[in-house]
């Protein structure tokens, strides 16, 4: 039956491909009459119609299986019939990173297994598209590598001729066309010319099994016999070119009507210096010999890095590598390197300029009679979810550049079905690793619902602390998305990467039964919905996500956090900030940042906001374009990615904005004058958070004065109590800052010490932070307890330094309050006398930052040590600064 299907099938293909495509086939005979198996087919590859109209051609006496790219394979219109063939992703290459060298190698020993066991495999040796007339190989590896390991495999050689000009190659835009667009523009054409008398374009298919092919050589041969033997190209004269002609076909018969040749601008250098110093000439050749292993390799400029000098997709990731680590440069990709001198250029400082990017135009609709705000109902995030989507229904939810818009609807529709795959998983602890999107917030629901607790990962702090919060919570598998990994070459996840699976992978597990069964879940009242689950028995107290710490001063600790705590601090924070049905909360804090995950998260879904997010904090041009599109009222930020957003945005793209409310850090001055000038109609409201406190503690409200990060939330309770007696103190009175409520969690994971402290009964949080409160009861930070350090009997506030340096050096424009210039660490060192060392981005004496202390009034004890300078000022995911980093340093 599997037989006569795909007959049936290719019999219908072939005849629709024939109203557009005349194919002549050649050596077709001599490959049946070797009756070979285990045959391994090498196509050049034009156009993405390649593989269907080789299959179409041979199937029935070859059936194959292709080695297919995972952005192909998981088109879902497409990925029934590339499971029919049996197909094997492999990942793309045009950014590499760790997962995807461990899934290529699985792909590749998939097909290895296949091979010997007589199955036919086609794979296409330069792995992309080409986009010029010629078929270049380059040093790409698979090819080579399988022929090479597995002499006793059988090649075939495959020319395709004529598709260079058709709108699924490169030829028309310079670009990788959507194939599924591209489809649907053919299907129009055939329609348009009245099926029959569409104009057919002439397509060359020739098989060859060369006896001469090279099995034992280098990469470089191997490439380049296929090189040569695929750049002969007939004409309909049966003339031979090294470059396939550009063919372009009419789109109409009654008159000519080609595509337009509109070949979108590429990424450019812009050079400082045309001169190279052989100090960087030296070392970028030492680097490419050391990637290729090969030290007396003889390397010069003009040299491509994969014709001549055989580096494939991973030797060019670690190229960049090198170039991120040891040269000043950014979001350099593979096809950006072409030449030695292009590498040689980037390291002696030139720049990429990205032309003819469109941006997206994904935004939302309009909606009338929007429902008004209110309050969760509910005793735990599935419950006021579903209460929400149900209230919510078809209303705007959330949305992003990747899926566009999801209604409430919908949204629970997708949480439901997805909660029905993580219930068969038996830990209790599901891992996410996403950015601000909604592929985030959609795995947190469906997770909860799955009667399951989130831990949310932090990715920027290194493999250590990767494998450190897997241990702690035992979580077995860590969820993330293909898209956001492409995003991230040259991360190194550890032992993480054991774990990962992606919702790519995910969308084509989940079983019908599962996905009926959520559909069925969506019909149902809330009560039972959660009766269903088993989630009616879920205990208030108990967690509803992990969290962890950012890790500036020491290790995250793990965070659990119950669905009391959020909620509780999510309806205090309805009660202190101005929200309508009108607005839009626009999110780009990481949902592991306590911040990013409550209030731009789940606080506007929860009440009935329309929530949209951007993935990058660091990218202000993105999110200057994001917030004008998505015509955002509200942002959560720290002020570090504010000053980017501010000197990036162009006149008018903010003015939506009505608050900006800043946290994570002390917001200058400099800062709230500049966003009254540029942005008159908004308001900044400074506030305070710790992830341990869900996390809002204190913030300034609207219409009334700002002063220190303002009063607590509702419900929240402030104190302060003596640095060494631990005495409670009266307001006014400086000491560590405590907090009790309903929204303080109960505890770090692994036995951490107790961070509580009990006073007149109550059990309060030591913040480990330095404040006092006026009489008004605000607050009023002074800085961090291990921000302070004891010289000479008094506690000297490293902050304080900071902040008088800071000061001074922007009056005399040293500096500029727009990034990061100076961080100030305490090394305590063996003999436990504290040495202060100042670090800079720009160069200054040590007795020059003294003599600014004097005169800012600090005593003779206050001295630094040293000064060192550096590249920059390192700052966590989150926008702090990131002082362990800068104590690595000095210890090293």
């Amino acid at each position: 039956m599997y037989y006569y299907f795909w007959m049936f099938l290719f019999f219908v293909s072939r005849l629709v491909f024939s109203l557009r495509y005349k194919v002549e086939v050649k050596g077709l005979d001599q490959l049946k009459s070797k009756k070979m198996k285990g045959i391994l087919f090498l196509p050049n590859h034009t156009a993405h119609l390649d593989p269907l109209l080789i299959f179409m051609r041979i199937w029935p006496k070859f059936q194959m299986r292709p080695l297919v790219a995972e952005s192909i394979f998981h088109m879902s219109w497409i990925h029934p019939l590339i499971k029919l063939t049996k197909g094997i992703p492999i990942p793309d290459f045009e950014k590499v990173n760790q997962l995807k060298i461990k899934r290529a190698q699985m792909a590749l020993g998939k097909v290895k297994d296949a091979l010997k066991s007589g199955d036919n495999i086609v794979i296409f040796p330069s792995g992309k598209l080409k986009a010029q007339g010629k078929e270049i190989v380059g040093g790409s590896s698979v090819a080579h590598d399988l022929v090479e390991q597995s002499t006793e495999i059988n090649v075939v050689l495959v020319r395709l001729t004529g598709l260079w000009g058709s709108s699924f190659s490169k030829a028309i835009t310079g670009t990788s066309p959507d194939p599924f667009d591209a489809l649907m523009r053919g299907i129009k054409i055939l329609f348009k010319n009245g099926i029959f008398f569409t104009p057919r374009r002439k397509i060359y298919l020739e098989f060859g099994v060369p006896d001469d092919l090279p099995r034992k050589c280098s990469r470089i041969e191997f490439n380049t016999y296929l090189e040569n033997w695929y750049n002969r190209y007939p004409d309909e004269e049966g003339n031979i070119h090294e470059s396939e002609p550009l063919k372009l076909v009419s789109y109409r018969f009654w008159r000519e009507q080609f595509p337009e040749i509109t070949r979108a601008k590429n990424k450019r250098l812009i050079t400082k210096s045309k001169a190279i110093s052989s100090q960087t000439r030296s070392k970028v050749y030492a680097a490419i010999q050391k990637i290729l292993e090969s030290p007396s390799l003889k390397i010069s400029s003009e040299m491509t890095l994969g014709k001549d000098l055989g580096m494939d997709s991973l030797n060019i990731a670690e190229l960049i590598a090198f170039l991120s680590q040891q040269y000043d440069v950014e979001n350099v990709h593979p096809e950006d390197l072409e030449t030695v001198q292009n590498v040689l250029e980037i390291a002696e400082g030139a720049r990429l300029s990205e032309t003819g990017n469109s941006s997206s135009k994904t935004a939302w609709t309009q909606e009338l009679r929007r429902p008004e705000v209110k309050d969760p109902v509910g005793r735990t995030f599935p419950e006021v979810f579903l209460n929400t989507a149900k209230r919510m229904n078809s209303f705007s939810a959330i949305g992003d550049d990747v899926v566009g818009v999801w209604s409430y609807k919908k949204l629970k529709k997708a949480a439901l079905v997805l909660a029905q795959y993580f219930r068969a998983e038996p830990e209790d602890h599901i891992a996410i690793m996403l950015p601000a999107s909604n592929a985030a917030y959609l795995l947190v629901l469906a997770i909860q619902l799955a009667g399951k607790i989130p831990v949310m990962l932090n990715w920027t702090l290194g493999p250590r602390y990767l494998e450190q919060m897997i241990a702690l919570t035992s979580a077995k598998k860590v969820i993330t998305s293909m898209r956001f990994l492409d995003k991230l070459s040259h991360i190194d996840f550890g032992g993480v990467i054991d774990s990962i699976e992606t919702l790519e992978d995910i969308r084509f597990k989940l079983p019908l039964k599962m996905k009926l069964r959520g559909i069925y879940l969506t019909l149902l009242s809330t009560p039972a919905v959660l009766k269903k689950l088993k989630l009616d028995q879920i205990d208030e107290t108990e967690p509803a996500v992990i969290l962890f710490t950012s890790g500036t001063e020491a290790t995250p600790k793990g965070v659990p956090l119950s669905h009391k705590n959020l909620l509780a601090n999510i309806r205090s924070g309805l009660r202190s900030i101005d929200l309508s049905p009108a607005d839009a909360v626009f999110s780009f804090l990481p949902p592991f940042h306590s911040f990013g995950f409550t209030v731009s998260g789940f606080l506007p879904i929860f009440c009935g906001i329309r929530l949209t997010f951007s993935p990058d904090p660091t990218d202000s041009f993105a999110l200057a374009a994001g917030i004008e599109r998505w015509k955002a009222t509200h942002i959560c930020s720290a002020p570090s990615f504010l000053k980017g957003l501010l000197a990036a945005a162009k006149p008018g793209q903010l003015e939506s904005l009505r608050y900006i409310i800043a946290g994570a850090e002390k917001v200058p001055k400099e800062l709230y004058d500049q966003i009254k000038h540029s942005i008159p109609n908004s308001t900044l409201l400074e506030g305070y958070g710790i992830t341990e406190c869900s996390p809002t503690i204190s913030v300034n409200r609207p219409n009334r004065p700002s002063v220190g990060v303002g009063p607590a939330m509702p419900d929240v309770y402030i104190c302060t109590i003596h640095l060494e007696t631990q005495e409670l103190l009266a307001d006014g009175q400086e000491g560590e800052i405590c907090i009790h409520g309903e929204n303080v969690f109960n505890g770090y994971l692994g036995g951490q010490k107790s961070p509580f402290i009990t006073i007149n009964g109550k059990r309060w949080y030591r913040t480990g932070d330095i404040g006092f409160l006026d009489k008004n009861k605000n607050l009023t930070l002074s800085g961090r307890l291990k921000r302070f350090t004891k010289i000479g009997g008094e506690m000297i506030s490293l902050g304080a330094i900071e902040e008088a340096l800071a000061k001074e050096l922007i009056k005399r424009k040293l500096i500029s309050s727009a990034q990061p210039a100076l961080a100030l660490c305490a090394d305590e060192g063996e003999s436990g006398k504290p040495k202060l060392i100042l670090f800079t981005i720009f160069p200054i004496e040590k007795e020059s930052v003294n003599e600014i202390l004097i005169q800012s009034g600090f005593s003779n004890l206050v001295k630094i040590s040293s000064v060192l300078r550096v590249e920059e000022i390192p700052l966590m995911a989150t926008g702090k600064t990131n002082y362990r980093q800068l104590l690595l340093a000095i210890n090293d």
